[in-house]
């Protein structure tokens, strides 16, 4: 009888145990050092997902497509993406923008060699460009400043070199002219006499969504509470950061390997264009799709509720 009474007990500690115990979330990037990313870094130790019973994994992968042919294999749950990643549900992945949580246009810039004789924009017409992948935001970037300045379709080059670290060792070892990087390393490598920012992101587009949370299919049918709960914790997490600079930026450096003056310039840079409701402009939206269809990417546009889904926000 005792027995049975010490395994009853045990069952009922058991089953309390996994009632409490944290929903596990993967939560996929594009980029590894990227400040705009790293606020799944400021989410978890903050404890913003501890709050709401979240225990989320980050995964980092080398530019967009390979990080939504992770989603489509069903090795993440959500993806902290780009606008441009709206290229791969127009081709059929089943996923949706679920918020967008900023405009941050200032992440990215042009950047060449400190050495090279490229001085102006113009300069590059003909140039070889290192970004991450195939259909990665910074291709499109690319491809939109060409389409701007009218160099047709063959005004420049992609060469596709995965990671950060691995674009940058691209153009200091002189095999592309230059790259699509993140505003910070770039920052840093001026520092060191070593390149120079040509033009920001910013710069050359304003229309345009530049950040979105992506969920699975499997995420929004069969586990949209969590997937609410992330949302929540997403937003709590945005606000904790404008609310304390100081800490964001000793959380974030940990993943963007910045010095302490670059982190502040970028902090002060990007902090202010992220965003806390959620809710997708449709004219920017619009002109997400739009983008995709000029630079030949896409043929023609899908319907808004093909992409995105703002049932789950706060």
């Amino acid at each position: 009888m005792h027995r049975w009474l010490a395994l009853a007990a045990v069952a009922i500690a058991l089953s309390v145990t996994d009632a409490s115990a944290d929903d596990k979330l993967r939560v996929g990037t594009p980029e590894p050092t990227a400040f705009v990313f790293s606020t799944v870094n400021v989410g978890i130790e903050s404890g913003m997902f501890k709050k709401h019973r979240l225990e989320v994994e980050r995964l980092d992968f080398a530019g967009g497509a390979k990080l939504h042919q992770a989603m489509v294999a069903g090795a993440l749950d959500i993806i902290i993406g780009t606008g441009s990643d709206m290229l791969f549900l127009m081709r059929g992945a089943q996923e949706r923008g679920v918020a967008a949580y900023g405009n941050d246009l200032n992440s990215l810039s042009l950047v060449v060699r400190a050495d090279d004789t490229i001085k102006t924009i113009d300069d590059v017409k003909g140039k070889t460009i290192g970004t991450t992948t195939a259909g990665s935001f910074t291709s499109w970037i690319a491809q939109t400043i060409a389409k701007n300045h009218g160099w047709g379709p063959d005004g420049i080059k992609l060469a596709y070199l995965g990671q950060m670290s691995g674009i940058i060792a691209g153009l200091m070892s002189k095999n592309v002219d230059a790259i699509m990087g993140t505003t910070a390393s770039a920052l840093t490598l001026e520092a060191e006499g070593r390149a120079r920012i040509l033009v920001k992101a910013s710069d050359e587009i304003q229309e345009f969504i530049a950040n979105i949370v992506y969920a699975s299919e499997p995420m929004m049918k069969e586990r949209p509470d969590e997937l609410r709960r992330f949302l929540r914790a997403w937003f709590e997490t945005i606000r904790f950061m404008k609310d304390n600079k100081a800490e964001t930026i000793r959380i974030t450096q940990k993943a963007t390997k910045l010095s302490d003056e670059i982190a502040a310039k970028i902090y002060d840079a990007e902090m202010p264009l992220l965003f806390l409701d959620g809710h997708f402009d449709r004219k920017k939206l619009a002109a997400v799709k739009q983008a995709l269809i000029d630079v030949g990417v896409v043929d023609k546009a899908a319907p808004d509720d093909e992409l995105i889904n703002e049932s789950f926000l706060p």
